[in-house]
């Protein structure tokens, strides 16, 4: 579909509008109208929202004028830029709901490290996205909202999750750029069924303070249009000092804005993969990822088949659900049981799996997914980058894991979502980026996946590069245009 002759404030990328900003040639208070007018004129049925904040945003709009006006913002990145937080990280006066609606909503008194960031670059808070109960399921879905979350490309089918309600809004032009959280997969499957790019950094380039979420697996990152427009915000989020375990120092680190803009220069060896351990890879994710081989072995990279390093079987997924449930269950300790039958179906089977483990199963379960992960690192050593599918086919239809028996749902959902977790296990980079489209007209994205803890850059330069061969820019959803 062709883009309207005379551009919007919307159709900009989130860079362009900096850009704008600062050279006042748009306000911030008129930008932040802008989206705030579309969120209400659009989101009906997309169910990207939890809560807006449109007063705070004219406020802190407000307050970029002015400091636009006497020069106070040669630091602040995103000063003016509008964007939402996922309804998961605590946000200072705001109630943060973690997609419960049995868990009272809780405000912070002070903001997560990668929300604070974010906010100190300039960024205009419009409000909270939707993601699911805990952030579990790869399916966004919450009585706090009470409709799911969808793709734009198709309101009868998933914008997946955790990360679902800010891929929607992102993809439909509600906000320009969208802050996400991956614990398994979290961002780059909502990506890649939005049509966006979606970056699971290196574990530690991104603060987790106030807590290491999910023991280190879960790392805060972006959604974007553009792979330029993903870094602009990751070079915001990431860690300026250490603060924790996982953490480095800023300066292990350029400047990700800076990689998106420069092209790689040598010979990359490019392992490719198509297979889950889960059987055959979908028709469309063949294609996907054969397109995207055929552009590296065009732009002069070695291109080398493998069998997936460490396919999925019956002991990783038994460690990994008894892992997650143990997780659920320790978050959950002390929830009256007469409040558990309220929880969502799979925030109950998580929990109630981990309420039967003992510790020495918890540890077991660690142990067994470090050794697939160190599995993994070990199977990519002899490569640069590695290209998969992101998830086993494209957006689902609502309700497509809950049909069948009860308690089969988390497995459908793992076997579609296959391709992710490992990255979190691991702690490599990996970025979901649009690639393909379906028979369907439905998007589906591939992932590059950094073979060493801090290849980060090199996969911005190597993604943007791709972008420019791929085409994607200008192709939205109908939402987009109205």
């Amino acid at each position: 579909m062709s883009a309207p002759t005379a551009t919007v404030l919307h159709e900009l990328t989130a860079v362009e509008q900096c850009e704008a900003l600062r050279e006042r040639s748009v306000s911030a208070v008129e930008l932040t109208e802008h989206y705030l007018a579309r969120i209400d004129r659009l989101s009906e049925g997309l169910g990207a929202f939890v809560t807006m904040t449109p007063e705070l945003a004219l406020r802190e709009a407000a307050e970029a004028d002015r400091r636009f006006a006497h020069g106070d913002h040669p630091h602040r990145s995103l000063q003016g830029l509008p964007i939402a937080f996922k309804d998961l990280q605590p946000i200072a006066g705001v109630a943060v709901t973690n997609g419960s609606a049995v868990l009272p909503a809780v405000t912070a008194e002070e903001d997560a490290a990668a929300v604070g960031l974010i906010r100190a670059a300039g960024a205009v808070m419009l409000g909270t996205t939707h993601a699911p109960e805990l952030g579990i399921p790869c399916y966004t879905d919450t009585a706090v909202v009470g409709r799911p979350a969808v793709t734009p490309y198709d309101l009868g089918r998933s914008a997946s999750g955790s990360s679902g309600g800010a891929a929607a809004a992102v993809a439909a032009g509600l906000i320009p750029v969208g802050h996400g959280s991956d614990g398994a997969g979290s961002i780059r499957t909502p990506a890649s069924v939005c049509g966006l790019v979606g970056v699971k950094p290196s574990r530690g380039v991104v603060s987790a303070a106030p807590a290491s979420s999910f023991f280190g697996f879960s790392t805060d990152g972006p959604l974007a249009r553009t792979v330029e427009d993903a870094a602009l915000l990751l070079d915001a989020m990431a860690v300026r000092k250490p603060r924790g375990l996982h953490e480095f120092a800023a300066s292990t680190y350029s400047s990700f804005l800076t990689s998106s803009r420069r092209r790689t220069t040598r010979r990359l060896r490019i392992a490719v993969w198509t297979d889950s351990g889960f059987g055959a890879a979908h028709p469309e994710n063949i294609a996907a990822v054969d397109r995207i081989a055929a552009m590296l072995d065009g732009l002069g990279h070695e291109i080398v088949e493998i069998t997936n390093p460490a396919p999925w079987d019956t002991d990783l997924a038994q460690a990994f659900f008894d892992y997650i449930g143990g997780v659920v269950s320790g978050l959950l300790a002390g929830l009256p049981v007469t409040h558990e039958g309220a929880l969502q179906e799979d925030t109950r089977w998580m929990k109630q799996r981990g309420d039967r483990l003992g510790a020495t199963d918890f540890v077991k379960s660690t142990a067994a997914l470090a050794a697939f992960a160190d599995r993994f690192i070990a199977g990519l050593a002899p490569y640069d980058l590695a290209v998969s599918p992101v998830s086993a086919e494209a957006a689902v239809p609502l309700g497509s894991f809950h049909r069948g028996r009860s308690g089969e749902a988390p497995y459908r959902m793992l076997e579609w979502s296959a391709h992710t977790p490992l990255q979190n296990m691991s702690g490599l980079p990996a970025i979901s980026i649009p690639s393909h489209v379906t028979a369907d007209g439905l998007p589906l994205g591939v992932q590059l996946t950094g073979t060493a803890i801090g290849s980060d850059p090199m996969l911005f330069s190597l993604a943007a590069q791709l972008e420019s061969e791929i085409g994607w820019a200008g192709r939205h959803p109908q939402v987009w245009w109205e």
